[in-house]
């Protein structure tokens, strides 16, 4: 192993590096749909006037919540076959785990949007007739949005730097290749840290040009629609 750092070999290898990393993207793009679909369906029966609703709801998002994302991998992965029989992907158990765990999350972001608009406007919907189906998407789900939008920028980015965990179970994500290839070259200084210049990368322009980009545009169809 020599001295310094020997950065044409992080090179030579950053086709893989970066492969790598748009399977981690692809990951965490699919867990973060699961979430959002997910969460809004916990949400919502978290919500719900029915105790037999609320009560498994809540006992939901508190198990998610304080679930550890790696032992869940694990378990999801291996321990799903063993008691079951059915067998996941390492892709698809990693979207699930990081998806149902992070539906928790998402379920309580839903719950305080909901949560921030005025009791001022059911009554107000109500009190003009509005069917529910109305009255949530045209008065009140529009009001939710700017709220929910920033948190849920934000659990995606948490949602991205889990997304290295899943390597564990042998999805090739950055990580992954990042870990067979400083042992292959024995240079893991370089890797790493090229790793993770890479990551902040990616959790720099979702937190700070994509989330912005979404907010405008919906700012601007909201601003269309009126």
């Amino acid at each position: 192993m020599g001295k310094g750092f020997q950065w044409s070999i992080v090179l030579d290898s950053l086709e893989l590096m970066l492969q790598g990393a748009g399977i981690a993207i692809g990951v965490a793009l699919a867990a973060m749909l699961l979430a959002v679909v997910l969460g809004a369906l916990v949400a919502g029966l978290r919500l719900s006037r029915f105790w037999f609703l609320r009560g498994p709801a809540f006992v939901y998002i508190q198990f998610f919540r304080g679930t550890s994302l790696f032992v869940f991998i694990l378990w999801l992965f291996f321990g799903l076959t063993i008691v079951t029989g059915i067998r996941l992907g390492p892709f698809v158990a990693a979207v699930i785990a990081l998806g149902v765990l992070n539906s928790a999350y998402m379920a309580e972001i839903y719950r305080s949007g909901l949560s921030a608009v005025r009791p001022g406007q059911y009554e107000a919907a109500r009190a003009l007739g509005l069917t529910s189906w109305h009255m949530y998407f045209d008065v009140i789900f529009p009001q939710t949005v700017p709220v929910i939008i920033p948190s849920a920028m934000n659990l995606f980015t948490d949602l991205l730097k889990d997304s290295a965990l899943v390597g564990v179970i042998g999805v090739a994500d950055l990580m992954r290749v990042t870990q067979r290839l400083a042992n292959f070259h024995f240079r893991p200084l370089e890797f790493y840290t090229a790793a993770a210049a890479i990551y902040a990368l990616i959790i720099l322009f979702v937190s700070r040009v994509l989330a912005v980009r979404v907010e405008r545009y919906y700012r601007r169809s909201q601003a269309r629609s009126v």
